[in-house]
């Protein structure tokens, strides 16, 4: 496979994901007919593209091709933690890493050119345009005057996750009170229904991708559903910066589930239209997941929650 069919692979990969976003979002469980038209419209692409991403979510079992035509969804998507995309070109992959590493220890500015980055890594020059794009796409770089990038170097810093952490306390507790707020009910329901999943897992079983999705699809509905575009805009971009560029830490199972009972009480007070409650909660959470993150944590539901339980 040369490298444009294996670009072209990838992107069709990424909207398969994309699709099983959309779906997770409304709700959809197994058995049910994925819609061609209703798909390329929220994706907003043609139903060229999206039947190539179906054909490759087929090949996964993920979803079954219907004999008169079309998909049904042969799986339930709250238990699924997402596509893993095998045919992400390998040098592209090394180049995004390596950069953010070389900026992190200071071997390289924050100002870069294509040319530059190309003699630093002995590398073509659509391998480092497509490390740039999607170091564009997670919001870690920009176009600056000219030839010149500019590399996010504050969102890779030694007290990023520091720095990240106080900016989420100052928002988005603040996001859950603000008057535009707005339930969506079928997005409470899956999220609650992969929540639920989580729950009856034992802490040697632990999925950990899966928790990582619904913790992502949690704080990202608190972003989408706050009612203010420019809150809304800036949860959105931080969530998805935050999940690309912080490294993985090992994290004790018993920690995530903590933190997934923690994600239930504050949708259950969401539900319940206590928002301030809701906003209680949130800040408490964040600050009990940085605190305990980078080691074992305790056992036992801190007593915040125990009480709201």
């Amino acid at each position: 496979m040369d490298a444009d069919t294996k670009k072209i692979k990838h992107r069709h990969v990424e909207l398969a994901q994309k699709i099983l976003d959309v779906v997770t979002e409304k709700g959809m469980s197994r058995g049910e007919h994925l819609p061609e038209q209703a798909l390329a419209s929220r994706c907003n692409v043609s139903r060229t593209p999206i039947r190539k991403a179906l054909q490759i979510l087929a090949d996964r079992l993920i979803v079954t091709a219907e004999p008169e035509g079309g998909y049904l969804l042969a799986i339930d998507p709250a238990s699924f933690p997402g596509l893993e995309d095998e045919q992400q070109p390998a040098e592209e992959t090394e180049l995004y890493n390596a950069i953010l590493r070389d900026l992190s220890a200071g071997r390289i500015g924050d100002s870069q050119t294509v040319a530059s980055l190309q003699r630093r890594y002995d590398a073509s020059r659509s391998a480092v345009q497509n490390a740039l794009i999607k170091l564009s796409e997670d919001n870690l770089a920009e176009r600056a005057p000219g030839q010149q990038w500019l590399i996010k170097q504050f969102a890779i810093s030694g007290d990023a996750v520091a720095k990240s952490i106080e900016y989420r306390l100052a928002c988005e507790p603040l996001a859950l009170t603000l008057p535009g707020f707005r339930r969506d009910a079928s997005a409470i329901t899956s999220l609650r229904h992969s929540m639920d999943i989580l729950r009856g897992m034992t802490e040697t079983g632990f999925d950990q991708k899966l928790f990582e999705r619904t913790d992502f699809d949690f704080h990202m509905l608190i972003a989408r559903s706050c009612g203010n575009p420019f809150m809304s805009e800036a949860l959105v971009s931080h969530h998805r910066r935050r999940r690309s560029s912080q490294p993985p830490v090992h994290v004790n199972a018993f920690r995530l589930m903590q933190s997934n009972t923690e994600h239930m009480q504050i949708l259950e007070q969401i539900e319940r239209g206590q928002m301030d409650l809701a906003s209680d909660l949130m800040r408490v959470h964040i600050q009990l997941s940085h605190s305990q993150r980078p080691r074992l944590a305790g056992r036992g539901v801190p007593p915040v929650f125990r009480v709201v339980g």
